[in-house]
């Protein structure tokens, strides 16, 4: 019977990060010394800001600074819940995990989770549209580490565009009224605001191809100029 138990304990145990990424992340389940308390050092802050946009996508980045200087306040746990609205229909939210996370400063944190809150997990409904964004990194065998005190990518929002989007814009959850949660690597969580960005409209851009042949069109527009000019004084 204790050995049924046990291996269903091994089971449990095994299944929590699952459950975890599921679900989101709970800050408390994972750090059992969890106490909130205040910024050890200046001020962090969690920021929204554009970072590109096509025909077909828009994206946004989320970024984190902490200035955190003492290795004990490093961090090694972050809780990101933003609201994110549409100018209009059209945009699908990629919450694949490899998505959001390759490339940041977590990619090689142990436990990376999205989650979208509102209608049922419907990442193409902007109501607005509430996501939550965690990592956690708990010295495990894996490539993570601990952040020191930096300004660092934590996760990108791609939006895959089905028409024309003029506007996607994320801000801290409950429409500010909910700031990210850091969490050191001495379990000091802490709050921190979210300030909001927006993806707007891809600026149309000449090719080099565009370049050279806007060139020869504006030298040769200026060319017939100064040969009518003459013509036109003479009358």
């Amino acid at each position: 019977m204790r050995g049924r138990l046990l291996a269903v304990a091994a089971l449990l145990v095994l299944a929590v990060p699952g459950l975890l990424l599921a679900k989101g992340i709970d800050l408390y389940s994972l750090f059992p010394n969890l106490i909130l308390g205040s910024d050890p050092n200046g001020v962090d802050s969690v920021y929204v800001i554009a970072a590109g946009a096509t025909a077909t996508t828009k994206t946004l980045q989320v970024r984190v600074f902490t200035d955190n200087a003492d290795p004990a306040d490093a961090l090694q746990g972050i809780d990101v819940s933003l609201d994110i609205s549409a100018a209009n229909a059209g945009a699908t939210l990629d919450t694949t995990v490899a998505t959001v996370f390759n490339g940041s400063a977590v990619s090689g944190w142990g436990i990376q989770s999205v989650n979208v809150e509102t209608s049922g997990g419907d990442p193409s409904s902007f109501p607005p549209m509430v996501v939550t964004l965690g990592a956690v990194e708990l010295d495990t065998a894996d490539a993570g580490g601990s952040l020191p005190a930096g300004d660092y990518l934590f996760a990108t929002l791609k939006f895959n565009l089905t028409s024309p989007v003029s506007k996607i814009c994320a801000e801290g959850g409950c429409s500010d009224g909910c700031p990210a949660t850091l969490v050191t690597t001495l379990a000091n969580g802490y709050s921190v605001e979210v300030t909001s960005g927006c993806a707007l409209d891809a600026i149309p851009t000449l090719s080099e191809w565009g370049l050279i042949l806007f060139g020869v069109a504006l030298f040769g527009s200026l060319v017939w100029y100064l040969r009518r000019r003459p013509a036109m004084a003479s009358v």
